[in-house]
């Protein structure tokens, strides 16, 4: 008991230190001009289009920014969200609560962490570990004052994860009471999931894995109860993505799936020169000159076709299908080995600066000089975070192979991530939800090392005596 006192203690004061760091850099952050587009990013758009949702509006303008709700091309979770805001404060405070209440959830998820980490080994100290990764590492830090969907999809993933994982495979297994049946946490597993699609729809087919490890789970001698358990969490998800679906049909007439962006994503991860919207639209366009629809009113860009998606990327893919998969292997590579959340910190690329070096054979003086560069320190720090997820993390997942029952769908997420990003467009902020599965599992590989160090120190003291 009194163990567990003070790892409550503990967990309490990372929770409280990360929660400080966290609002501490959100209120150092400029809010003026956020609202109309002056970080040259997407946070004036969600902005925009969140206003516009409640307005009661089809289409119109809102700061010099139009919406256009019938060709949302995200899901709307997070239009939602930044429009309620709008709703209950003044424009000078939106942008402060929206960030501080991200600071909140991003707390939350340092914690959902500890629980998974101590779940799925049955060792506190594990999850211990994983929160202070959580809590401390600085892309989660900083990531909560970006007006964007990762805070909240990177929330409601590891929802899902920990809801599952510690009420449906592991409670049932140490046959402990709950105050709950199976059948509410399955549901509830399902509404984490699917607030997790609506939010960033690349999530849409991963509950079909979560069924499948269902199945592998009653495959020997309750394959009807976990059959049905899966058949039950598949309907509350879809029943909670199509919510949207419902929306655009009995609205606009249009059918969509979380999002309507599947077929772009996939014709910007097959070409190699696109870039803004107008390149993009000149790329796509018989007439590369015309790049400006007539007519508009709004929303002055075009509205390409299915057709002419797929026509370019099937051509794309038929010319050198060779150079088409190591063009995808290299953006997925540099996707990974390039940390998001460098970006704010300045805008020298340490990399680059470094490889500079290098190249030009300086003295060592000159790399010493690097320790001025904007942002130096701080940058090195997300760099070591980011790569000791990785390396420490596939460590981690082999420690716990014999843990597959509960590690698994951590596991089959990175995977996920990982093949869908093969196909579709990769950057380092849609690759860094990972990090948290990897960050989880190089706190087993940390724990694992502390534990072999002590012993070594303790045999070598007992030889020396």
């Amino acid at each position: 008991m009194q163990v567990d006192s003070q790892y409550s203690r503990w967990l309490w004061f990372i929770l409280i230190v990360g929660f400080i760091l966290r609002i501490a850099y959100t209120i150092s952050q400029p809010t003026d001009g956020l609202l109309y587009g002056a970080d040259g990013g997407d946070t004036a758009w969600y902005l925009a289009n969140g206003w516009g949702f409640f307005s009661g509006q089809p289409h119109g303008w809102i700061r010099n920014i139009p919406f256009y709700l019938s060709t949302l091309p995200t899901a709307p979770f997070y239009i939602l969200y930044a429009g309620i805001f709008q709703q209950l404060f003044p424009d000078e405070v939106v942008i402060l609560t929206i960030r501080v209440s991200q600071c909140v959830v991003s707390i939350i998820t340092a914690y959902l962490g500890y629980r998974i980490g101590w779940r799925i080994t049955d060792d506190r100290r594990i999850g211990f570990v994983a929160c202070v990764l959580l809590s401390f590492h600085p892309a989660f830090i900083i990531e909560p004052s970006n007006i964007a969907t990762e805070t909240f999809y990177i929330f409601f993933l590891t929802m899902g994860f920990w809801l599952y994982i510690e009420y449906v495979i592991h409670l049932p297994k140490i046959e402990s009471n709950s105050r709950l049946s199976p059948t509410v946490w399955i549901i509830l597993v399902g509404i984490a999931f699917g607030l997790g699609t609506l939010t960033r729809a690349v999530l849409l087919l991963f509950p079909i894995g979560i069924v499948i490890h269902m199945l592998m789970i009653g495959w020997r001698n309750q394959l009807g109860l976990w059959f049905r358990r899966g058949l039950l969490l598949l309907i509350i998800y879809s029943a909670v993505v199509l919510t949207w679906t419902f929306y655009n049909w009995g609205m606009w007439g249009t059918v969509i799936i979380g999002s309507n962006q599947l077929m772009p994503a996939i014709w910007r991860g097959a070409v190699q020169n696109d870039g803004t919207p107008a390149q993009n639209d000149a790329l796509l366009l018989d007439d590369p000159d015309a790049v400006n629809p007539d007519s508009c009113e709004v929303d002055c860009k075009y509205q390409h076709s299915t057709e002419t998606y797929v026509e370019q990327i099937s051509e794309t893919i038929n010319e050198n299908i060779g150079g088409f998969i190591i063009f995808r292997l290299s953006e997925l590579a540099k996707s990974y080995l390039q940390p998001h959340g460098t970006t704010p910190l300045g805008n020298v690329s340490i990399r680059e600066e470094l490889i500079d070096e290098v190249k030009d054979d300086r003295a060592f003086g000159d790399f010493l000089s690097l320790l001025k560069t904007e942002g130096f320190i701080i940058k090195l720090i997300v760099w070591g975070f980011h790569y000791l997820g990785i390396g420490f993390g596939l460590i981690g997942m082999w420690l716990t192979r014999k843990s597959w029952q509960l590690t698994l769908p951590l596991i089959g997420f990175v995977i996920y991530t990982t093949l869908v990003h093969f196909v579709l467009l990769a950057l380092p902020r849609y690759i860094f939800p990972v990090e948290v599965p990897l960050l989880i599992f190089s706190a087993v590989t940390l724990v694992t090392l502390w534990d072999k160090f002590r012993r070594s120190a303790t045999h070598l003291d007992a030889t020396i005596q």
